[in-house]
């Protein structure tokens, strides 16, 4: 629908003082000239990040006047934020580079013969442009990147650069998500320290001294995670654990300081385990142990032995070279985890937080030098990548088939499960120092349908690890 408005701040004639010289005063009265603007809508709502385009059609009573322009963006909301200037063009042409919520846009045009300003008001809803997606850590030409593949499949390449207009230079380490209730962040952590983002809009609110008390450094891989419970996150990596509270029952502190390196004697795998409710679990590589930490609890401890279960948690003797999640509820998760000793591979996994798998890992290729590894979900399936090749291994059957080989000199560097459906495998793959996400779907038996990939996305560096942000 087209819209024509009439909207001018000044009086409709404009009085012509005569000489003050004169005992009765004369007035000439001068018709000024009347602006309108047409335009095709009159309300806005689009995508951050995309172009926002509003051409006008400008009326005049006395055509042939100088005008001039100003565009400008402001909150609905009342005191939420000052106007912000887009353009000084008659056509407003620019990328909405705002956090989600509703704003009033507003078009001044200026008479420069009379000074009288006509003003129009059009109404802009912001959505959020990192709602649900694949996030992407990266490097390229000397930056740290943290790419984003969207829901709807759109590519966002270096996502925090492009919205906070900077580069984070170093190298990606890791990529944490802490998405519940009304909280939601994005850390991001590279050789040069920690980096915490809004999820939605990818806006930073907060950098490593924010995050640290001390600040920290960071020189491997890094893992982020939250408890069941939602009470408590961790940040763990080589040198240490460290934990913060939030974000369900304290989501006050949920930006404050992680507490100092928790106390012990460890070397910690990069990633924590949610097990059951109340109760998270850590694996300690230096003494070939689970280590357990409980709700709002800050004392790290070795988790006991149990008589008769699948393999003594308090002391395994093998090095943890892989996890991930399998079936999870809203108070429990599992958990399966490669294990290693000098010659062999093993399976173990723990079933809401008890050691429930103890296997080696038999009949499978390749498996004594794969790299990356994704569980299933809904089935008992392993995906592992050696080099080029990505497999199946069939943990109930306990042997392993080849499903896919990416072309010579093709490395796999991460495959991560789509957790909602267990229907989806997504595989980061370094082609030298470029590097390519693919997705594949995958069949009832396991297998990738039709054997092959549904999607490939390029434009990335080297690719360090995948993380999906949920909505």
């Amino acid at each position: 629908m087209r819209n024509i408005f009439y909207i001018a701040i000044a009086s409709a004639l404009v009085f012509v003082l005569a000489p003050a010289c004169q005992k009765e005063q004369d007035f000439t009265f001068k018709e000024i000239n009347k602006i309108s603007v047409v335009t095709e809508d009159s309300s806005f709502t689009l995508t951050q990040l995309d172009t926002l385009k509003i051409v006008t059609d400008i009326r005049q009573t006395k055509p042939g006047a100088t005008l001039s322009y100003k565009w400008t963006v402001y909150p609905r909301a009342y005191l939420a934020g000052t106007a912000v200037e887009l353009s000084k063009e008659k056509d407003l042409k620019t990328v909405i580079n705002l956090s989600p919520g509703t704003y009033f846009v507003q078009l001044d045009v200026t008479d420069s013969g009379t000074g009288v300003v006509s003003q129009i008001q059009y109404g802009l809803t912001v959505n959020g442009a990192f709602y649900e997606g694949w996030m992407v850590a990266n490097n390229k030409d000397g930056n740290a990147r943290l790419s984003f593949i969207r829901a709807d499949d759109t590519l966002i390449l270096n996502a925090p650069g492009t919205t906070n207009k900077k580069e984070y230079p170093g190298k990606s380490l890791g990529i944490g998500a802490g998405i519940a209730s009304n909280i939601s962040l994005i850390y991001f952590f590279t050789d040069q320290g920690a980096f915490r983002f809004t999820a939605n809009d990818m806006f930073e609110n907060g950098t490593n001294t924010a995050i640290f008390p001390n600040g920290k450094q960071f020189s491997a891989q890094v893992g982020y995670g939250l408890n069941k419970l939602v009470a408590d996150q961790y940040i763990v990596d080589k040198d240490g654990l460290y934990a913060g509270f939030g974000p369900v029952f304290y989501p006050q502190e949920v930006t404050k300081p992680f507490s100092p390196r928790l106390a012990g004697d460890y070397t910690l795998y990069p990633y924590p385990m949610s097990g059951t409710y109340y109760t998270t679990f850590f694996y300690d590589n230096k003494y070939k142990r689970f280590m357990q930490l409980g709700y709002l609890e800050r004392d790290l401890l070795t988790a006991p032995a149990a008589t008769g279960a699948a393999f003594d948690m308090s002391n395994t003797g093998k090095t943890l070279i892989a996890a991930d999640m399998g079936a999870s509820t809203f108070s429990t998760a599992d958990f399966y985890l490669v294990m290693a000793d000098a010659t062999t591979r093993y399976l173990y996994s723990l079933a809401a937080g008890v050691p429930a798998m103890n296997q080696v890992i038999g009949n499978s290729p390749d498996i004594a030098t794969a790299t990356a590894f994704a569980t299933s979900s809904a089935f008992k399936h392993l995906y592992y990548a050696s080099g080029n090749k990505v497999y199946l291994y069939d943990m109930l059957a306990n042997n392993a088939r080849l499903l896919y080989t990416f072309p010579d000199g093709y490395q796999v560097k991460d495959l991560e499960m789509l957790r909602s459906t267990s229907k989806r495998l997504v595989a980061g793959v370094n082609n030298g120092a470029a590097g390519e996400v693919y997705y594949f779907d995958i069949g009832t038996t396991g297998d990738f349908v039709n054997n092959t990939y549904v999607k490939k996305f390029t434009g990335f560096g080297d690719i360090v690890q995948l993380v999906y942000r949920n909505k």
